[in-house]
């Protein structure tokens, strides 16, 4: 088991890209992503290996990566590992516009273009409810924060003050002091709570 996977996603072009008539400068082949500079030659192509190359361009290419195979590579193996006992993290990172919050929720909604967050919160549950051992007791709690310019904001408590301090605990790591805690038993709660936090943003 690797500690940190890389995956990198190339979403559709947007309205403004296409009125701009611009050019796809993005392959992917395998795991391998290659970017073509515009003049072409060797000199000009650049190419990186990454645990996954997710070519989510165009839905009518064969080779497109939908959300459900983005959380089955990724968010599945991250449920397993929380289940075995390790903290697990999703980092999205990207540029404004780049599809971080597409691919970490997609439209909840529409069961086809659910993200990763409620496909795994909702498989969650669902392992939770397939326990038949009387003795393990499971409880779901949510937090919501934001760290913006170096600053670390409780969303579910926005009047918790806009400055909490991030501490590392001996055994159980990094956390974040007087951050909200609340318990949830479904993913219908989790999406409320995150409503209630995004309004704090």
């Amino acid at each position: 088991m690797s500690s940190v996977k890389v995956a990198v996603r190339v979403r559709p072009f947007n309205n403004r890209e296409i009125s701009n008539q611009s050019k796809c400068v993005i392959a992917m082949t395998g795991s391998t992503t290659t970017i073509s500079l515009p003049g072409g030659g060797a000199d000009k192509t650049h190419s990186f290996n990454f645990d996954y190359s997710y070519w989510s361009y165009n839905a009518d290419d064969a080779h497109f990566i939908g959300q459900k195979q983005v959380y089955e590579d990724l968010g599945l193996e991250m449920l397993e590992h929380s289940f075995q006992g390790y903290n697990v993290c999703i980092f999205a990172y990207g540029q404004t516009g780049g599809g971080k919050s597409f691919t970490m929720m997609g439209k909840p909604s529409d069961e086809e273009m659910q993200g990763i967050v409620p496909r795994l919160c909702q498989d969650l549950f669902h392992r939770i409810k397939q326990n038949k051992d009387v003795h393990l007791k499971f409880t779901v709690e949510v937090s919501y924060m934001e760290i913006y310019c170096e600053r670390v904001r409780d969303l579910l408590n926005p009047s918790n003050g806009g400055n909490l301090k991030v501490r590392e605990h001996p055994l159980f790591g990094p956390y974040v002091d007087d951050l909200t805690k609340l318990a949830v038993e479904s993913y219908v709660d989790i999406s409320d709570l995150m409503d209630e936090g995004n309004k704090a943003r």
